[in-house]
């Protein structure tokens, strides 16, 4: 097998174990076994365990997404940010769109970091969701502008990542076999009901939530996509 596709494997095969086990518990024999190499041949393409993690930080940030480069190149309005953050919760609750990461992997590797040094959690939030809330923070001064959403004591920063952390929850809630919690609803509806939980959050009026929060158009939109 070529060097690359060698290390890909390895990367793939190490993803579960860091994810469910964490980087301290995880051995380079464990990784081994996994990617069915020897610890001489892991140790060949990663001098060292942190030198794999490392790649596999680089790996999950990686930006392949085209939706998401699409994305970027609207311009700051109310309706972008509907596109931004309807984006953003359908990922964290249904896993879509899917990637080399499985979501249920990415999920647990955030979880696993929180309960570690939180490296992992830092370099993905810093790499790549900052300028997410970028650009979420640009849609809300002009959405507040235009008078699509009321002012907030609670700055457009904040008002960006709260609305990722009040969707990564329900994800997270989700993750055990079984449910912790119960939210009472299909995948679907609860997908329709935190749009509407955390762009009120954001500081939208409910007339300009139906205006702009149009599933059936959202999901033509991400699957018109290249």
């Amino acid at each position: 097998m070529p060097a690359s596709d060698r290390k890909a494997a390895i990367v793939k095969a190490a993803l579960p174990l860091f994810a469910r086990q964490g980087f301290a518990r995880t051995t380079t024999k464990d990784l081994a076994r996994a990617a069915g190499v020897s610890e001489p041949l892991l140790y060949r393409h990663f001098p060292s365990k942190e030198a794999l993690y490392l790649e596999i930080q680089n790996h999950t940030c990686r930006d392949t997404d085209t939706i998401s480069r699409q994305l970027a190149e609207l311009p700051p309005s109310t309706a972008t940010l509907v596109h931004l953050v309807y984006y953003l919760v359908r990922a964290l609750l249904l896993g879509q769109p899917t990637g080399p990461i499985d979501w249920d992997t990415r999920h647990r590797l955030m979880v696993t970091s929180f309960l570690e040094d939180g490296e992992f959690a830092r370099l993905l939030y810093r790499n790549r969701f900052d300028d997410y809330c970028l650009r979420i923070e640009a849609c809300l001064e002009v959405a507040t502008a235009s008078g699509d959403a009321v002012a907030s004591p609670v700055s457009a920063a904040n008002r960006a990542r709260l609305a990722h952390h009040a969707a990564a929850y329900v994800a997270l809630a989700q993750l055990p076999d079984k449910a912790v919690v119960e939210y009472q609803a299909e995948p679907r509806e609860l997908l329709d009901q935190t749009m509407w939980f955390v762009l009120r959050g954001m500081g939208l009026t409910d007339r300009t939530i139906r205006r702009h929060y149009r599933p059936a158009q959202l999901e033509k939109f991400f699957a018109d996509a290249p």
